[in-house]
């Protein structure tokens, strides 16, 4: 008998389904990297504007990282095992740097990432997120042009 694609099925929902995995759990690293990260520029933020956009953005990679987990399950049936590199900072504007650049090549990272998903409801989870990381990088540069 001929076989036509992958034994597993989900396999067959991306381009490269080993590689989708590795970046799932990058990802999912990543957001709760940046959780413990906004976290703490939430706690030394000078100006109110800077304490909203903290904490939209950090309420999003909450939701962020629900979200990649729980597709990491739903593929793999194991909870993902990640480690979460601590972002460091000297000083509130570095932070908010280091932050923004974050975010752009988060967005960046989810249209790759994106484009290996042949599954749509996957990939449009993976376009909000994306769209998501831009608007915190938005709002990270309206704290940055507030402050100088």
């Amino acid at each position: 008998m001929y076989s036509y694609g992958s034994h597993n099925p989900i396999e067959n929902w991306f381009k490269n389904y080993q590689q989708f995995l590795d970046d799932l759990l990058f990802a999912i690293a990543d957001e709760r990297a940046a959780i413990d990260f906004y976290q703490r520029l939430y706690e030394i933020a000078p100006t109110e504007m800077a304490q909203y956009s903290l904490e939209a953005a950090l309420n999003d990679e909450k939701k962020h990282d629900k979200q990649l987990t729980f597709l990491y399950k739903k593929l793999t049936g194991q909870e993902p095992d990640v480690k979460v590199e601590k972002v460091t900072f000297h000083h509130f504007y570095d932070g908010l740097e280091k932050a923004f650049i974050d975010e752009v090549e988060a967005y960046e990272f989810y249209k790759d990432m994106a484009q290996n998903a042949k599954c749509q409801s996957i990939r449009d989870l993976l376009y909000t997120i994306q769209h998501d990381e831009i608007e915190h990088a938005t709002l990270f540069n309206w704290v940055h042009c507030e402050l100088r």
